[in-house]
């Protein structure tokens, strides 16, 4: 384990295209890298977030063909940096079943994906408003908790609406984790509402 570490958030729009996506991340990612950043994580949905069925089809690819992918592995490598793509809509790979994955990645500075993780709860809900969303139409849920092993101890994965569930975070502590990551598209109400404080109850 390592004594320090310096990590780099990267912050960008939505991408409409996994090409548009890199394109984005790629300048930051070389800025925070010269900035003296070891580990350095990109939002949710890096390579694109799309809600209509017919869009999302049409970008949607697996995750070794994926541009942003690919370009995130090459970059990781030439720079030398460990890189968490907070995470990545690629197909599931699970045959018969056409709905995507918002899968995180853990990419070693030798371009290597040492660790997936597939988002374990959707985003399901009726909302007192009258509004519903289904996440589970079009995001294919993971199957199993993750704790990446990395050179400053046991890096735990989640993504957005698993921060609300406080038994994953608990259980990625037990498995070893000593850092947690929650890369979000979360929504401006909800996020003004309770993004800091869940955070903070997940840490402690």
């Amino acid at each position: 384990m390592t004594d320090t570490l310096d990590i780099a958030l990267i912050q960008t729009r939505t991408p409409a295209t996994a090409a548009a996506g890199l394109a984005h991340v790629e300048p930051l990612i070389r800025q925070a890298a010269a900035g003296g950043a070891q580990l350095i994580l990109t939002p949710e949905g890096s390579n694109f977030l799309e809600q209509r069925r017919a869009f999302r089809d049409a970008a949607l690819s697996d995750e070794g063909a994926d541009p942003a992918v690919a370009g995130l592995k090459a970059l990781a490598a030439e720079l030398g940096v460990w890189l968490l793509v907070g995470s990545a809509i690629v197909r599931s790979g699970v045959a018969d079943d056409p709905r995507a994955a918002n899968r995180s990645l853990l990419i070693d500075p030798s371009g290597a994906i040492t660790a997936r993780y597939d988002k374990l709860h959707v985003f399901d809900v009726d909302l007192p408003n009258g509004e519903t969303y289904r996440e589970s139409a079009s995001v294919r849920p993971g199957e199993a908790a993750v704790v990446a092993a990395a050179p400053w101890g046991g890096l735990g994965l989640t993504i957005c609406y698993d921060l609300r569930f406080p038994h994953l975070h608990r259980a990625l502590a037990q498995a070893g984790a000593t850092l947690i990551s929650v890369p979000a598209a979360f929504t401006r109400p909800t996020g003004e509402a309770h993004w800091e404080t869940l955070l903070r109850a997940r840490a402690i």
